[in-house]
């Protein structure tokens, strides 16, 4: 977590203006390459551990009796990736999977506390798809036809409390933006939180409203004006994996517990890498009757 936020820390530094660390070691590029060194090891030790275990059923695996059960034991099984491959694709979950999830969360759960409206409508949603609140599994089925109102939650979310900056492309012909002249070949980022929260857009755009986003609203809204993993072939590659995780972990705790929020009000955004909540998240549970 440390080394996932130290790197978050230094890509900027590193990346953006003069970059001084192409000459001689500057305090932001020791810091970005003592925290990669620590997830690049960290990454090895991992797949090195799953390797053991596949050492001793190998056989059944490669047989197909032996059913994989998480994404690097399908990487294991992919013989198009070596072992390089592999480690960096896990390095790349270490990096990319831990903060983005658990800051969309944290927004998420925000935004229930302070809407009591929304949790209401969510836990009687949790309680069809999950009535027994001690059932450990949520069936993908249910996620894809029964869970509406939480994907609705999700993406409202996400709306007011984007974690990606912006969608950054490359203009390949000359462009008018504004009113500036902006020649081709410039690097530009749309900004995530500024477009979803344009009045012009969106009814009351200030506002917590996930029926907004329903399929029996009476709203309007471009699809495209909320693009928070991105868009096109360079969209983030793991959204269906996070939005899947998330949306099984809100069901199972608005379903298990009522949630008040215990930190200052208003929480805003601090913006690193990655936008994520400018405070630590102090939340009250209060365990619901069965």
């Amino acid at each position: 977590m440390n080394a996932a936020e130290a790197t978050n820390e230094s890509i900027l530094p590193t990346d953006q203006g003069f970059q001084l660390w192409r000459f001689f070691e500057t305090r932001a590029y020791r810091k970005l390459r003592k925290s990669q060194e620590f997830m690049e090891k960290t990454a090895i030790d991992l797949v090195s551990q799953k390797l053991l275990y596949f050492d001793e059923d190998r056989q059944k695996l490669a047989s197909g009796r032996h059913k994989s059960r998480s994404l690097l034991e399908e990487y294991l099984r992919n013989p198009a990736l070596d072992l390089h491959d592999i480690i960096g694709m896990a390095a790349d979950l270490l990096l990319a999977g831990v903060h983005t999830s658990a800051f969309t969360t944290s927004f998420v759960l925000y935004h229930l506390c302070h809407n009591p409206e929304a949790q209401e409508k969510l836990y009687r949603e949790a309680c069809k798809i999950l009535p027994d609140p001690w059932e450990n599994c949520v069936e993908a089925a249910a996620l894809n036809s029964e869970a509406s109102y939480c994907r609705a939650v999700l993406k409202e979310s996400l709306r007011l409390n984007p974690i990606s900056v912006g969608v950054g492309r490359i203009l390949n012909k000359d462009a008018t933006l504004g009113g500036y002249h902006v020649p081709k070949g410039t690097v530009v980022v749309t900004q995530n939180m500024i477009a979803s929260r344009q009045a012009k857009y969106f009814t009351n755009p200030g506002q917590f409203v996930p029926e907004r986003w329903m399929r029996d609203s009476r709203e309007q809204v471009n699809p495209y004006l909320v693009l928070p993993f991105g868009h096109g072939m360079r969209a983030c590659i793991a959204r269906r994996m996070a939005e899947q995780n998330i949306l099984v972990l809100l069901l199972r705790l608005i379903r298990s517990f009522e949630i008040e929020w215990a930190g200052r009000v208003p929480m805003d955004v601090e913006t690193k890498l990655i936008n994520q909540p400018d405070q630590p998240i102090r939340i009250k549970f209060r365990a619901r009757k069965a």
